[in-house]
């Protein structure tokens, strides 16, 4: 994807999604906006405010029909942490049940 294309989209999604931080109302400017995924009808993008360091991500939905929408969600992880966790593999539920299991048999949990 070339750079007019990045910079397209990035208004694009200014534009459609959010124009101001939800946090301190600061406008959003290219820089803060980062695409995670992109495909066709849909995408998710990060925004981070340079002026209170809020973090929110959101995923976009348009359809064929002209109707769009959008999920803002809050977090603390950063461009970063995302793209880290996002190549990880899935937990399956027993890993999730061995772990509890395995904490529930310890009286003090160090991290």
């Amino acid at each position: 994807m070339d750079n007019i294309n990045v910079i397209e989209k990035k208004q694009f999604y200014l534009d459609s999604i959010a124009k101001f931080c939800d946090k301190c109302g600061n406008a959003y400017s290219l820089d803060d906006l980062n695409i995670l995924q992109s495909s066709g009808a849909s995408a998710i993008i990060h925004f981070s405010c340079h002026i209170c360091k809020s973090k929110h991500i959101a995923s976009y939905v348009s359809s064929n029909m002209g109707m769009s929408s959008r999920v803002p969600i809050n977090t603390d992880l950063g461009i970063d942490e995302i793209r880290k966790f996002s190549k990880k593999e899935v937990l399956s539920l027993q890993n999730i049940l061995d772990l509890y299991v395995d904490m529930k048999k310890r009286s003090k949990v160090i991290l």
